[in-house]
């Protein structure tokens, strides 16, 4: 009985141990990741930077109505339908993602520059919260209140399509 106690445990230590040295791998990987994406930065030139406010706000505004197809002709249509099936599965579930207040901070190219694709690193805030239109204005209203207005980072992929700049991934994992 000692015997398979001590093994038990052994075996325990080990898948512990091994846990935690993937969750550091992981964790380390990361953050690298992170601080590469952060540091090689350019600025945006005027047109880039009208450009990606322009699809920024356009596609944010619409993201409530759980409807993409006024702005599809900002986005791939791989990510467009990507994003159209999310909203789908929100209004089966009648959710509605609200965003208020929404601002961008910052925005930077990230390099290297491939050719007929932008990387770009947007700094932004807003106030995200779900609504659900099974219940009372009164508890919608108490989830808008406890939602907060939070800073976040994005990276917005850009390919060029037929000449125009369309988004074809958002990179919220930053």
């Amino acid at each position: 009985m000692r015997r398979l106690f001590d093994s038990i445990v052994t075996l325990l230590f080990v898948f512990v141990s091994l846990g935690i040295m993937i969750w550091r791998k992981v964790r380390d990987w990361l953050t690298g990741r992170r601080k590469r994406a952060l540091s090689d930065t350019l600025p945006l030139d005027a047109e880039t930077a009208a450009r990606f406010e322009n699809a920024f706000y356009q596609i944010e505004t619409a993201w409530p109505s759980n409807d993409l197809s006024n702005v599809a002709d900002l986005m791939t249509p791989h990510f467009q339908h990507q994003q159209q099936r999310i909203l789908n599965r929100y209004q089966r579930h009648h959710k509605h993602n609200q965003l208020e207040s929404i601002a961008i901070v910052s925005t930077e190219l990230l390099l290297p520059e491939k050719p007929n694709r932008q990387d770009i690193l947007v700094t932004a805030q807003m106030r995200d919260y779900f609504t659900d239109e099974r219940q009372t204005a009164t508890v919608n209203d108490q989830r808008r209140e406890a939602a907060y207005i939070e800073r976040f980072s994005e990276i917005w992929t850009f390919r060029l399509i037929d000449g125009q700049y369309r988004v074809a991934h958002i990179n919220q994992s930053l």
